[in-house]
């Protein structure tokens, strides 16, 4: 098509990539991390080459709000196989922002991630350390100024590679992300109270549908609510 998005990215310059937004995931050959929607693909014959919007114009630099005074230096990959991302605790594969006087690495979707969020009037906190009953816990974490709600990046992360492994994704017209049988690790301070009734999971739906889109990259959030539905 004449209006279709086109561009070349310096990890693929043999083909234009184009600006394609299926209802399904797929794998990023940039940041080797899932995605979902929204995408640019190589659509030549034997090649299905696949990037993130973030990952398709990532910038040579970038900070974060943990980190003021550190200027983060984008790579194509880790520095080695043992590279693990501050944010969510997990292994780096592909691209990455590095910053090498303090040693700090983060995947480009966890650089993305909103330092503060609001829903229905509960206001969430991005934290850099946690700690749980007297010990600091690492990777960042979501914790609401209520007290009420704690979420571990890495929990949710946890949850999109787990439902990689079970999702069904033979229609491509809805996006299903199969969560049987999945354990969510969701931790919620002492005073926060026992019920989970529907206001509690109606926060918990919105919140983690954001959080999801951000690290799936799909700023459209077309997600459907069959996600969270198999949660609650």
């Amino acid at each position: 098509m004449e209006d279709d998005i086109k561009a070349y990215h310096p990890s693929h310059l043999e083909h234009e990539l184009v600006l394609r937004n299926f209802k399904k995931p797929y794998h990023c050959d940039g940041c080797k991390e899932q995605g979902f929607g929204t995408r640019y693909r190589c659509e030549s014959s034997n090649c299905d080459y696949v990037l993130h919007e973030s990952c398709m114009f990532n910038s040579e630099t970038a900070t974060h709000d943990f980190y003021p005074d550190c200027t983060f230096k984008f790579s194509y990959e880790p520095r080695s196989c043992g590279t693990w991302c501050n944010a969510c605790g997990n292994n780096i594969n592909g691209f990455v922002y590095h910053y090498e006087d303090k040693d700090l690495d983060l995947h480009p979707r966890c650089l993305n991630l909103k330092r503060k969020m609001v829903f229905y009037g509960v206001k969430f906190k991005l934290n850099e350390k946690v700690t749980s009953k007297g010990k600091s816990e690492g990777g960042w974490s979501y914790k609401s100024k209520c007290n009420n709600y704690h979420f571990h990046v890495n929990s949710i992360t946890e949850m999109l590679h787990e439902s990689w492994k079970i999702g069904d994704y033979k229609d491509e017209s809805i996006s299903i992300l199969s969560l049987k049988n999945l354990e969510l690790r969701l931790q919620r301070s002492s005073d926060g109270g026992s019920s989970r009734g529907g206001k509690y999971w109606k926060i918990v739906k919105v919140f983690l549908t954001a959080v999801v889109a951000i690290l799936l990259g799909d700023p459209t959030v077309v997600l459907t609510t069959t996600l969270f539905n198999l949660i609650t």
